[in-house]
């Protein structure tokens, strides 16, 4: 198998070991964007990544493919930034916008007081964000982000390595959220405008939805009895 000759020197000077390491971190990285070193099996990867022995064959590569290599030894994440040029991630779906925003949000509140916590992460409970998202939406609008599809949304950024969500307590009927730092870096702008700007579209969407309704049911009434 032909290698790239910057893993053909790693190969020379740490060992066929080394290579192995390296790609499976570099695929890691691929499939989650950003791994946090306090969680399991993601230690190995970040310090791989963030050590000086192969820090520049990883910007190099992400920087090929279209992405920035960002490390943080303060917080012990390592992750990639596209291209905002490149359509690298696939669009979010408005619930997975909306989610984005309240957990970012949500960080910024507690880290601007100084609640966050060992390699600022942030904690609180899906009921907590939920209340801060009624909130900003309206207590007398339909909610559009109900909690199932709230969870729903948070297995993606579970995924992307930004949140850990702990077991369903039923005692609380709830459960444990903790938001890492690097969600923030996916929000440009102000989360509070954006979000209420996605709360109002969201609202407008149901009504223009309750309103096609009628007339849809009557059509098909229509087509029935003709």
């Amino acid at each position: 198998m032909t290698m790239l000759k910057d893993l053909v020197d790693i190969e020379a000077r740490f060992g066929e070991r080394a290579v192995d390491d390296v790609r499976q971190v570099a695929n890691q990285l691929l499939r989650r964007q950003f791994l946090f070193a306090g969680d399991r099996g993601a230690t190995h990867a970040y310090e791989i990544v963030r050590g000086s022995r192969y820090r520049g064959y990883f910007t190099a590569l992400f920087d090929a493919l279209g992405y920035q290599l960002r490390i943080s030894e303060a917080e012990q994440w390592v992750g990639l930034l596209p291209d905002p040029e490149l359509d690298l991630f696939p669009k979010m779906r408005t619930e997975q916008t909306i989610a984005l925003l309240v957990l970012a949000l949500a960080w910024q509140d507690a880290a601007n007081r100084g609640a966050a916590e060992a390699r600022a992460v942030v904690k609180t409970t899906l009921n907590e964000v939920l209340e801060r998202y009624r909130d900003i939406a309206g207590r007398n609008r339909k909610e559009a982000l109900t909690s199932a599809r709230f969870e729903d949304a948070l297995r993606e950024f579970v995924r992307r390595g930004l949140v850990w969500v702990g077991e369903w307590d039923p005692e609380a009927a709830d459960r444990e959220i903790e938001i890492r730092p690097m969600l923030h870096l996916l929000v440009d702008g102000s989360a509070l405008d954006l979000l209420e700007r996605f709360a109002a579209e969201a609202e407008g969407a149901i009504i223009r939805e309750r309103q096609a309704k009628p007339a849809q049911d009557g059509d098909e009434q229509e087509g029935t009895e003709g």
